[in-house]
């Protein structure tokens, strides 16, 4: 199995409703992302905890219907992550577990689009290549911030994630990507700033 170690949001002092509010302060109205980040949180929310958590997610994000590669405002997917990892806190352990978990959720319905397959095709079985290609995998799911890419050992990097969403959503999606090319490895996230955050790895 592969283990994950990450900043917790479980502290007294965390309120997710403020600190919602400090991330959406952030970000404009130029400042999208894609559909499928979108549908996956709903579907992950609908299937394991029923539609009324689903209906609850729908009324946060203020919208009823999303296409997976159109783009929606980051603030409304901050709005919906926060409500979902609400309703999935105490079955996943917590709201970083749970932000976690939709991070890792999001990978495969990536990985499996068009744009994903074609990804993988072009990297093939070498995860240092796989890897490398998560800064341009980026671009073509965000039109806000950006991620970068820093090698510290043949088996070992840091992603450098400028975003407003958390550092644990980032970290869930890079454990499902390790976990995707079959690799036994370690996951650490750190949250340097509300939209900058590190996502450390290692594997065997």
């Amino acid at each position: 199995m592969m283990g994950t170690s990450m900043e917790q949001y479980a502290e007294p002092s965390f309120n997710a409703a403020q600190e919602l509010q400090r991330r959406q302060a952030l970000v404009g109205p130029r400042d999208t992302t894609r559909g499928f980040l979108f549908l996956t949180a709903l579907d992950v929310v609908k299937t394991q905890l029923g539609k009324h958590a689903h209906e609850r997610c729908l009324r946060a994000v203020g919208h009823t219907a999303f296409t997976a590669f159109f783009s929606y405002p980051v603030s409304a997917l901050l709005a919906l992550s926060y409500a979902a990892a609400q309703e999935l806190s105490l079955e996943q352990g917590g709201f970083t577990q749970a932000l976690q978990h939709l991070g890792f959720r999001v990978a495969p319905r990536f990985l499996e689009s068009t744009t994903g397959k074609m990804l993988m095709s072009l990297v093939g079985r070498d995860p240092r290549r796989l890897l490398e290609s998560l800064p341009t995998a980026y671009k073509t799911a965000w039109d806000h911030g950006g991620c970068a890419l820093k090698w510290l050992g043949p088996k070992s990097g840091r992603l450098t994630y400028t975003n407003a969403l958390p550092a644990p959503y980032f970290a869930g999606s890079v454990q499902q990507i390790l976990f995707s090319a079959r690799l036994r490895g370690q996951v650490l996230s750190r949250q340097v700033t509300l939209t900058e955050s590190t996502v450390d790895f290692a594997w065997e």
